[in-house]
């Protein structure tokens, strides 16, 4: 019986380093902007403390701007969008991160993408490289039917090709999207900006969602808001700017009105406060070189609108002291509301 657990261990650890040793391959696979992007995500773990947290997909990660807000509230943020990140992805996401904590984070901010109850329910393409605990990872892939990404190395499957041309011709595969110039509590700093207006079609991503809400989606975001509820850990749902032709052509579309509709319903249930309500603000100030598509800022974008949301904050009654929310009701018994 020893011999046999012996054997057992000795086969188990063999497949764990195969796994690892694939896992390291696949990393030769990664464009320069998503080799930035993943290896931004690890500053996490080193900070000290945390007090505003962002969370949401690619939106939220070009969106808002760590240094900004630590230059004009004196907080500490850390940007944790990731991209095609889903409510359902989420979920566990934040269930990972705050757990990873000493303490939870002062402020959670939900950046939001008006079709992210369209997202179809998968593990996710990124989510999953980020999740560190199994009680979180495991329910993630069971739930998605997705075992194969038990696994490191099956977790990176869409590399292969990648790898295969770097294995062929020694050069580094894919196109860049972004120019990374600076890489800062999760935020890539990218200065570059659309290269021609189909980019902002809102159509451009026909295809990559569902044609109808997917209840799971909905289902999640409830439960994100509960979830920081029971923590006691503020929370502010954000929905990020868009290029007035993309808004424009989303809001002819039944989806937009169904998103706004199934927002307002969640935000009030669990008294949550939605900053840029009708996704108006800045629209007159940001121009086309704010933007490095229809519905994502590149950096001057991002730091013109993480400027308004921290004005925001300081209006409201938030103050950083000690990972601490001093005031986060300006009016006794009423929910937080965002100022017009």
């Amino acid at each position: 019986m020893k011999r046999f657990a012996c054997k057992l261990g000795l086969f188990a650890a063999l497949i764990f380093l195969i796994d690892a040793g694939w896992s390291h391959l696949l990393d030769r696979g990664r464009p320069a902007d998503y080799a930035a992007f993943v290896d931004s995500k690890r500053e996490f773990d080193r900070l000290a403390q945390l007090d505003i947290l962002f969370l949401g997909d690619s939106q939220t990660a070009d969106g808002f701007v760590p240094a900004v807000f630590r230059e004009r509230l004196g907080a500490s943020a850390f940007n944790f969008g990731v991209y095609q990140l889903s409510p359902f992805e989420g979920y566990y996401l934040l269930r990972d991160l705050v757990e990873r904590l000493e303490q939870p984070p002062a402020l959670v901010v939900l950046g939001t993408d008006a079709q992210m109850f369209r997202y179809r329910v998968a593990d996710g393409k990124y989510a999953p490289l980020f999740i560190t605990s199994p009680f979180n990872l495991i329910p993630l892939f069971f739930e998605s039917s997705n075992l194969g990404a038990l696994t490191e190395a099956g977790r990176k499957k869409y590399l292969f090709p990648g790898l295969l041309r770097w294995a062929v011709t020694g050069q580094v595969p894919g196109e860049t999207r972004r120019q990374i110039q600076l890489v800062e509590n999760g935020y890539l700093q990218n200065p570059k900006h659309f290269s021609d207006a189909s980019q902002f079609d809102c159509d451009k991503d026909r295809g990559f969602f569902s044609e109808t809400l997917v209840a799971q989606q909905t289902e999640y975001f409830h439960k994100t808001l509960a979830y920081l509820a029971e923590r006691n850990i503020p929370c502010v749902i954000a929905n990020l700017p868009m290029h007035p032709q993309f808004l424009a052509c989303l809001q002819a579309k039944p989806a937009y009105q169904e998103f706004q509709r199934e927002l307002e319903k969640m935000a009030g249930t669990h008294r949550v406060p939605v900053f840029n309500r009708d996704h108006r603000l800045l629209l007159a100030d940001l121009r086309d070189e704010d933007f490095l598509d229809g519905d994502h800022l590149c950096h001057a974008g991002a730091r013109k609108f993480s400027a308004a949301f921290a004005d925001y904050l300081e209006q409201t009654g938030f103050h950083f002291q000690s990972n601490q929310v001093v005031a986060v009701q300006p009016v006794s018994g009423t929910p937080l509301t965002e100022r017009k």
